[in-house]
């Protein structure tokens, strides 16, 4: 007999529980919320509550328990020592809960000895409880909310840019060359809710630290299909406990679901600066940068997803993940034929990034064009950079293996954008899926709207 969490016995091994699927959302409600109406109140919240709130905890997290090292990090008037000193109090507590959590965590998932059921499904609970409440500090400094700037900005010259990135425009194969393979470390299973759950970790091959993916296969499946499904900017689900994720149940219709952790996000975030912030504060520098490290490491896990399956393989991601997805799919033609992937899913895209920078609603929240323009940056040389943003040539997979969600008031990725690369492509009516929907709630309707991920389904067995 097997004890439980709560401490009953049972025949059957403790599981982690359903999160993320957000039932209420599927009905009625979800028909009423999941609207533009919506996205309008997001975009606010993400660009004037938690992008300030993330600011002062990540300035917090690099200044410990200093009150002066606070302020020389975030500089700023009316922000008073007292309420100040409360609020790295709390970072810093939960800050080393975490720490211990995620080292215990470490030790029982990836170390030398075999641990029991229960105390995998324990250590990732508390994992995951820790990493959660170190999260949610930000709540710390609401009261200074209105003194907080929303990115700190470090934008790079376009010299610098071009010292460090020219010699990738000398052929197309050079912008995105292939990786070195990459040896990935599978850690234990933990019995998710629809079947085993485990994490990769590898040496990233461009930026050199520790890359990182969670793995969720269907229940008894041999040799699944595979989707690697990247996340949005400033997205950490494996680090915010209920975060909405329209791939949980994804298992149930036989997907093997990759999702890893993308450049300066969760574990990999840079000290200094929240989660996908230095794609925004360093400018052009930033997003070049970003697409380069997670082209390569998607490269990688396409190779480990066909070392352990023989079922084909998709990529794909919302917002940031699509728009290097389909970066992956362009830059895989130029790559070994077991490193390309044979489907492509995206959702929230946009054929045309520049036009996101320069006029998509974040964009605009967040006052990134005058920043860039500041720094010296022009039309003119940011279209230098186009072949490193943008996909600028056929994917590697034919246009009927292309599967594209887009929101028709989506104005941060921009539906005209998504729109332009659907044609662009030549991607059949039964692959583009339309909603009157924008930015946010196009990839939340997932919750409710299978219809893209059952056509991806049909186009991944279409391939086997």
């Amino acid at each position: 007999m097997l004890r439980n969490m709560n401490g009953t016995e049972s025949d059957e091994p403790p599981r982690l529980p359903k999160v993320g699927e957000y039932r209420i959302l599927q009905g009625l409600l979800g028909e009423l919320v999941l609207r533009p109406w919506f996205d309008w109140l997001a975009l606010r919240t993400v660009a004037h509550g938690y992008f300030p709130l993330s600011r002062a905890w990540a300035a917090a997290l690099a200044s410990g328990n200093s009150v002066k090292r606070f302020l020389e990090e975030l500089p700023g008037e009316g922000l008073l020592p007292d309420p100040l000193a409360w609020a790295l109090a709390q970072v810093d507590r939960r800050r080393a809960s975490y720490d211990s959590a995620a080292g215990r965590w470490e030790a029982v998932f990836f170390g030398p000895k075999d641990s029991r059921p229960e105390t995998l499904v324990a250590a990732e609970l508390a994992r995951h409880r820790a990493a959660h409440e170190h999260m949610a500090t930000r709540y710390a400094f609401l009261p200074m909310i209105a003194r907080l700037p929303a990115v700190k900005w470090r934008v790079a010259a376009p010299e610098e840019v071009e010292a460090r990135h020219a010699g990738r425009l000398s052929a197309p194969e050079a912008a995105f060359p292939q990786p070195e393979a990459a040896a990935i470390e599978r850690s234990r299973a933990v019995a998710g809710a629809y079947g085993p759950e485990h994490w990769l970790r590898f040496r990233a091959p461009v930026l050199g630290d520790t890359a990182w993916a969670r793995v969720s296969t269907p229940e008894g499946a041999a040799d699944p299909p595979t989707l690697i499904f990247l996340h949005g900017i400033a997205m950490e689900n494996d680090m915010w406990r209920g975060a909405a994720d329209p791939l949980t149940s994804g298992a149930i219709g036989g997907l093997r679901v990759i999702r890893p952790e993308g450049p300066w996000h969760g574990r990999r975030r840079l000290t200094g600066w929240y989660g996908g912030e230095p794609a925004i504060g360093c400018g052009p520098l930033g997003m070049l940068e970003l697409f380069q490290a997670w082209v390569a490491e998607v490269a990688c896990l396409v190779a480990w997803a066909r070392a352990t399956s023989r079922g084909p393989v998709a990529v794909g991601g919302v917002s940031l993940g699509a728009l290097t997805s389909q970066l992956v799919a362009v830059a895989a033609g130029h790559w070994q034929a077991d490193l390309r992937p044979d489907a492509l899913f995206l959702v929230a895209t946009s054929g045309a990034v520049l036009d996101v920078a320069r006029g998509g609603s974040l964009s605009r929240a967040v006052a990134l064009q005058p920043r860039i323009e500041a720094a010296g940056w022009t039309p003119e040389t940011l279209e230098r950079w186009l072949p490193l943003l943008e996909p600028t040539g056929p994917p590697a997979m034919g246009p009927e293996r292309v599967v594209m969600l887009i929101g028709e008031s989506d104005d941060l990725t921009q539906h005209e954008g998504g729109l332009a690369l659907a044609r662009a492509w030549g991607l059949p009516e039964a692959n583009l899926f339309t909603r009157q929907q924008g930015h946010f709630s196009v990839s939340l309707g997932l919750l409710r709207d299978r219809a893209p991920l059952e056509r991806l389904t049909e186009v991944l067995g279409r391939t086997v």
